[in-house]
């Protein structure tokens, strides 16, 4: 991007599209933003040409741009590339990391730590706003860097390029509550504590874990998303609730 103001414009709205305050399918007004951030439209219109770049917006000829939808099967097919991504990273990385990336890692981890044991406690205790924020540009950054550890420009690129990560996390994202933060605390844990290990086995094993665990906590997401919708209009067309799609307490 151009300009200095178009690149804060567009790490603005990003932290808000990770923080999950701009809802997948809602419309973002260029003139409301420039208005919200005392400045012109060009800016906001650069910063939505980046995002969309990295398929976290989708823009609409006359109608601005509106956050993307994840749907099941882009869901799939993202979470298998980057399983193939990163369980590879990890292998390779477990042979060859240095302590320094580890200090680096480790830091992650306590920041992760840090920020959810704020939270409150239980399935109720949610994190939101810039806590949600930080936590989540920690979560990015820890695994981009077991990838940079891999010591593989090519895939780096790869990763980079297709912003794999960032539409994971930026798009649909879910399961703010303490408890699955707590979860994948957990499984971060357990791949830096096999990259310390330097065993390329456990350390593709342990990601390969965490990464089916969110693909299978994401299509709940999406299921549970779908049956809203389908409620939401069964209301508007019928003015009654159909039965079977209600959701049941798990």
């Amino acid at each position: 991007m151009g300009t200095l103001l178009s690149e804060k414009t567009y790490h603005y709205l990003r932290r808000k599209l990770l923080a999950g305050e701009l809802h997948p399918g809602s419309r973002l007004d260029y003139k409301k933003i420039a208005e919200e951030l005392g400045i012109s439209v060009t800016p906001v219109r650069e910063a939505m040409g980046k995002l969309a770049s990295e398929g976290l917006v989708e823009l609409v000829p006359r109608a601005g741009a509106i956050v993307r939808k994840l749907g099941r099967q882009e869901a799939e097919e993202l979470y298998g590339v980057r399983e193939a991504i990163e369980t590879y990273a990890a292998a390779k990385a477990a042979g060859k990391i240095l302590n320094a990336r580890l200090e680096q890692l480790e830091q992650l981890l306590n920041k992760m730590h840090e920020i959810v044991s704020k939270a409150p406690a239980g399935s109720n205790g949610v994190l939101t706003g810039d806590a949600l924020a930080e936590f989540l540009e920690a979560d990015l950054a820890f695994h981009m860097s077991v990838i940079e550890a891999a010591g593989n420009a090519r895939l780096t690129k790869l990763a980079a390029d297709g912003h794999i990560l960032s539409r994971i996390f930026g798009t649909e994202r879910f399961g703010h509550n303490r408890e699955l933060l707590e979860e994948a605390e957990a499984q971060h844990r357990a791949i830096f504590d096999a990259l310390k290990l330097r065993d390329p086995a456990m350390a593709g094993q342990t990601v390969a874990i965490h990464i089916n665990r969110s693909l299978e906590l994401t299509l709940l997401h999406l299921n549970h998303a779908e049956r809203q919708l389908y409620w939401r209009g069964n209301v508007e067309t019928t003015g009654s609730v159909p039965q079977s799609s209600v959701p049941q307490p798990a």
